[in-house]
């Protein structure tokens, strides 16, 4: 019986705190959003819950059920003015446990399934919904100060061109 299984049946908790070190593919997605503040990334922690949870039917299967709580600050970036911009994260998760998902759980939209030979570790679970939580575009809501600084009233490049056929 996988630790999942387990979990799952006997309704048992399991939390802890991850750093980046354990979470590799995290750490390469962050350093690809232009995440190089090696402080931020060194102080970075990501907390975990995992409970099992009471089973569930689906259609006329009942199964083992399991429930995730994430939390992280992940120090992104801004992909406008490059300045530093942590995103707070609290993710809830349910997942049901079986090889072969029954058809009500495929439409289930707010629970997702692991495989029960499946595995996987905590480590590699909590990576998977961080890295499926991470933003594509990471920007200020308003618009960036820095970039209001920089912007001004500009020359128009024509104004040269306008100033010839006047002399003319």
């Amino acid at each position: 019986m996988t630790r999942f299984q387990e979990l799952a049946r006997q309704q048992k908790n399991s939390e802890g705190e991850l750093t980046l070190s354990s979470l590799p593919r995290l750490q390469e997605a962050l350093h690809a959003l232009g995440v190089t503040d090696a402080a931020a990334l060194g102080a970075l922690r990501v907390h975990y819950q995992l409970q099992g949870l009471p089973s569930r039917f689906f259609s006329e299967t009942a199964l083992p059920m399991l429930s995730l709580a994430v939390q992280a600050a992940l120090p992104l970036v801004c992909q406008r003015c490059f300045a530093p911009l942590p995103q707070a994260l609290d993710l809830q998760f349910e997942f049901a446990l079986c090889d072969e998902p029954p058809e009500a759980l495929l439409e289930d939209e707010h629970v997702d399934w692991l495989e029960e030979g499946d595995e996987t570790t905590i480590e590699s679970l909590v990576e998977d919904e961080l890295l499926m939580a991470l933003p594509i575009a990471v920007m200020h809501e308003e618009a960036c100060v820095s970039l209001q600084q920089s912007a001004g009233e500009k020359p128009n490049p024509f104004a040269a061109l306008k100033q010839l056929k006047l002399d003319k």
